[in-house]
């Protein structure tokens, strides 16, 4: 059921920056009452957590969280149009269209995840749902990340605000109780990354900066850490970013973020057991508060700078995006210079590392699409964390397209022998040029003598050898064929007249060279559209990453005409060197009259 009092406001899970999360969270005034609403004794807390290992914890879990319908969407009469069964990790999404008639009929759309928490969940099952199981993992030099995704005034902050409160009351927990007197410290941190730069949130918005030491470790220059050993003192400090941190007013939220507020709560320890030097860091832990990803729809303010918040807000996640996904796949490469958020977050994706995702939702018909966007990334997500199986046959499908696409292209110029037993298997068919099959036999010849006077010594000329591939001719000897070519056409024209020697041998010559220019000719012909085929895919992904980059809020309508146009004209200049290379070698074909027709 749904919390009274927090569902009021006109926002989504409305709470106003900077209160006491004493208000909405009234389990972290005392150890007493937290135990009592988790309902999780000090002991057996503690043994669960000491009993876990880093490899039990999957490395990437995707929750999804459904918000309750707030008073504007009642009013408005909107349904809610999200069903979870109760119990379940499945829910499903019923998105109402119209027929071509403008008959209304609904379509499901199903989704499996990892949890799925319907609205009447708390906060404190949120955190024992995501966070709970990764807070042990971090004392064991594991970078842990969560971060809530999903559209303006689905309940991110909301859901990500208790979040670190209830994370950090652990954290000093186990390092009271588990790792007592190991040199064990926490430290708090809290910035934010507003339109491609960092600002610290506990320093009176201080700028800062991002550099790479020697050992391609990201380090932010000037921020401030601060050493904390209880949980009201992390409070004030969250309190105090929360009120500094920069909002602004959309049509789907009075209150909305605009930037992404980054919450670090780092486990550090003593080297040597020396407090004379810095403590080393041996685990972190990542609160990531997303800005909501919109649309230029969704604000009431298309000014400039609110169009300008929205571009970076949609780059940098979609660059957060590519980065799970090249994590979870084991990539070789994961791309962290896409934006200021993943160069930040490094650490959190290299090495030992956990990530969870809370897919936030609104159920309103009025959000179904965004819903739905939401919902589709986020499957994209789990499926990638299936197992390697998974992961692989994807590549071996596209190994295999590949050797299927590629294998009737090289079968165009096959080799020396295929033309020749292709010539004497079939000896009343023209050759694929249209030659007769004595001028090719006589051209074959030349090149036979070219390259057994040349390499003489490498092939074997043993009766053994040829017996595979015995001419299919009647009238000739296998001896003969046995003997290098030259000598046996020099017997043959030995009774001819000289002139008729002559004259034949530079008919030869002159039809050798016809047909080995077409060959090329022709080999160049497949090279230019094999290339114009790989050319056209690159640009059809261009054109795909233009149409994704349509969609999303704050694009200019004039950057959008201008590349599709360049698009455009490189698919159209592609497309007429292709035909002009194509009409040469026609008329090349028609000038040796070998486009003839199979009746001739």
């Amino acid at each position: 059921m749904p919390v009274p009092g927090l569902y009021d406001g006109s926002s989504h899970y409305h709470s106003g920056r900077g209160r006491s999360f004493d208000d909405s969270e009234p389990y972290i005034s005392t150890n007493k009452q937290t135990n009592r609403t988790r309902g999780l004794p000090d002991n057996n807390l503690l043994k669960s957590f000491s009993a876990d290992k880093p490899s039990s914890v999957a490395k990437i879990k995707v929750v999804v969280r459904k918000r309750p319908l707030n008073k504007k969407e009642v009013s408005r009469q909107e349904e809610d149009i999200i069903s979870i069964e109760p119990g379940s990790n499945y829910l499903t999404v019923h998105e109402t269209k119209l027929k071509v008639d403008l008959t209304e009929y609904e379509e499901k759309h199903e989704f499996v995840f990892d949890a799925v928490l319907s609205e009447g969940v708390s906060n404190d099952e949120v955190y024992r749902e995501t966070v709970e199981p990764i807070v042990p993992t971090i004392f064991q030099r594991t970078k842990a990340t969560c971060f809530a995704y999903g559209q303006t005034g689905s309940g991110k902050t909301y859901t990500m605000q208790p979040l670190p409160l209830k994370a950090s009351q652990d954290i000093l927990r186990l390092m009271q109780h588990t790792y007592r007197n190991q040199g064990f410290y926490l430290f708090v941190s809290f910035f934010e990354i507003y339109g491609g730069k960092l600002y610290d949130l506990l320093n009176e918005r201080r700028k800062l900066c991002m550099r790479e030491d020697g050992k391609q470790q990201v380090c932010i220059v000037g921020l401030q850490e601060y050493k904390v050993s209880n949980v009201d003192t992390i409070r004030e400090l969250i309190e105090k970013g929360n009120a500094t941190r920069s909002t602004g007013t959309t049509g789907a939220n009075e209150e909305s973020s605009r930037s992404h507020a980054i919450l670090q709560l780092a486990v550090k320890r003593s080297a040597d057991g020396s407090e004379s030097k810095p403590p080393r860091v041996v685990g972190k832990l990542s609160f990531i508060d997303l800005a909501g990803s919109e649309r230029g729809a969704d604000t009431t303010d298309n000014d400039k700078q609110t169009r300008m918040e929205g571009a970076e807000i949609n780059k940098s996640l979609l660059a957060l995006k590519e980065c799970i996904r090249a994590l979870d796949s084991d990539q070789g490469h994961i791309p962290f210079r896409g934006s200021k958020l993943t160069e930040v977050l490094r650490d959190s994706f290299v090495g030992d590392s956990r990530t969870v995702m809370i897919s936030c939702v609104s159920p309103n018909s009025g959000s179904c699409e965004h819903t739905l966007n939401t919902l589709r990334y986020a499957d994209r997500v789990k499926s990638l964390s299936k197992g390697t199986t998974s992961k692989k046959d994807p590549l071996l499908s596209t190994l295999n397209i590949r050797e299927s696409t590629t294998l009737p292209l090289s079968s165009i110029a096959p080799t020396v022998s295929s033309i020749e037993n292709n010539i004497y298997d079939v000896p009343n068919e023209h050759n694929r040029f249209g030659w007769s099959k004595q001028t090719e036999r006589e051209t074959l010849s030349h090149s036979m003598d070219r390259v057994s006077s040349g390499r003489e010594d490498d092939f074997d000329f043993s009766e053994e050898f040829y017996k595979p591939e015995k001419p299919s001719w009647k009238n000739s000897k296998q001896d003969s064929f046995r003997i290098p070519p030259l000598e046996d056409k020099t017997r043959k024209t030995d009774a001819q007249p000289k002139w008729k020697e002559h004259q034949d041998f530079d008919n030869d010559l002159s039809a050798d060279d016809d047909l080995s220019a077409l060959l090329k000719e022709e080999d160049d012909l497949v090279n230019a559209h094999r290339k114009e085929v790989e050319e056209t895919i690159d640009i059809v992904r261009e054109e795909m990453k233009l149409l994704v980059e349509a969609d999303q809020p704050g694009n200019q309508l004039d950057d959008y005409i201008s590349r599709l146009n360049t698009i455009l004209s490189q698919k159209a200049a592609g497309i007429l060197h292709l035909q002009n290379r194509l009409a040469h070698f026609q008329r090349r074909l028609n000038e040796h009259n070998v486009l003839v027709s199979s009746g001739q």
